[in-house]
């Protein structure tokens, strides 16, 4: 059964089946509905049902409060429709609507498979069925062979590499995939992936950018990074990447080559932890404490965040306090099955 789901004020009108959540049928037919986590737990597709009735009992108690639900909102990620329904979308504007890529499933074969840190793999796979266009900063969802289940990892290739899918995963004790990956993925094989979707995306401009990562949040950055050098650009760029110890650095080579073709360019590599055998003589600490060092006025910069939530409140409040203006902070909270049903298992 399918129902029809109309967006006020703008009259759009999309096909919605009763087994695909409102956020899905929408991605799916290229509608650019705004959301985060897709799982019910960051509250970013958060709407107002004006009419009809849907099914949001799959909505966290935390993102959707009583007294919403009762005032007729939902989660667009998690509420089912159970029949025609209008949905009142406030801010928003049509050329935004209209910006989402439709997601499209591929089979994709294993190019490559191997750790590149103590606890980060590259996977690249090979799109059977090429171009996948995709923007920088996005990501995928990967089937777990032999389920129904799928995990989300960032892109780090250039969109321009449209004939593969390049992930950085950490590996989880336990967790779904990434254990499989480390013992059940050989070069040749296949997986189901289905993108892209997210809106962890570079704003056109000339403004300053400030970038900060940790863990297997390098991927989008990365993507981005490797868009700009494709463009030449002589923007100011100053990426602060967060590693536990010299033995979790990533990406150090790529790192490489995108500084030779852009204009102005700054890396900074922080270490937490620090054995004094290992020679190094860079920044040590939070990377939240390095970036509030080295960038005090930024109110004419702009801001991209990948990795973990505590880093990247810890991240948004520096750059608030340096000057930066909160519209002009964009983030990606990377958090594991543990702690959000359906997330990343990064």
């Amino acid at each position: 059964m399918t129902v029809t789901v109309t967006l006020n004020p703008f009259g759009i009108e999309f096909d919605c089946r009763d087994d695909e959540t409102i956020l899905s049928a929408a991605l799916r037919q290229g509608i650019g509905l705004r959301y985060g986590c897709k799982h019910g737990g960051c509250g970013t597709c958060k709407a107002q049902v004006a009419a009809g009735d849907v099914d949001v009992e799959d909505a966290s108690g935390f993102a959707l409060m009583p007294f919403e639900r009762d005032a007729g909102m939902a989660l667009l990620c998690t509420a089912y429709a159970l029949e025609d329904i209008v949905i009142n979308l406030e801010n928003y504007n049509e050329e935004e609507l209209a910006a989402a890529r439709p997601i499209r499933e591929l089979e994709c074969k294993v190019e490559s498979v191997a750790p590149i840190s103590r606890d980060i793999w590259r996977l690249l796979l090979r799109v059977d069925e090429p171009p996948f266009e995709f923007d920088a900063g996005q990501f995928v969802e990967v089937n777990v062979t032999g389920t129904d289940e799928w995990r989300a990892f960032s892109m780090a290739n250039a969109p321009s590499d449209s004939g593969h899918i390049e992930l950085l995963i950490k590996h989880i004790l336990g967790g779904k995939f990434s254990s499989f990956m480390t013992v059940g993925i050989a070069d040749g094989s296949s997986l189901r992936v289905r993108g892209p979707f997210g809106q962890f995306k570079l704003n056109e401009g000339f403004a300053p950018i400030v970038m900060v990562a940790g863990g297997s949040g390098m991927a989008p950055v990365l993507s981005m990074l490797r868009a700009l050098a494709e463009q030449r650009s002589e923007r100011e760029i100053i990426f602060y990447y967060g590693a536990r110890t010299k033995l979790d650095l990533i990406g150090e080579i790529e790192i490489v080559k995108v500084a030779a073709d852009l204009k102005s360019f700054v890396y900074i590599p922080v270490l937490s932890e620090v054995d004094p055998g290992s020679g190094w003589n860079g920044e040590t600490g939070l990377v939240t404490e390095t970036l509030g060092k080295w960038s005090p006025k930024l109110r004419r910069s702009e801001a991209y965040l990948c990795g973990p939530p505590l880093m990247i409140d810890a991240a948004v409040k520096m750059l608030k306090e340096n000057g930066m203006f909160g519209s002009r902070i964009r983030f990606d909270k990377f958090v594991s099955t543990a702690e959000a049903q359906g997330g990343r298992d990064v």
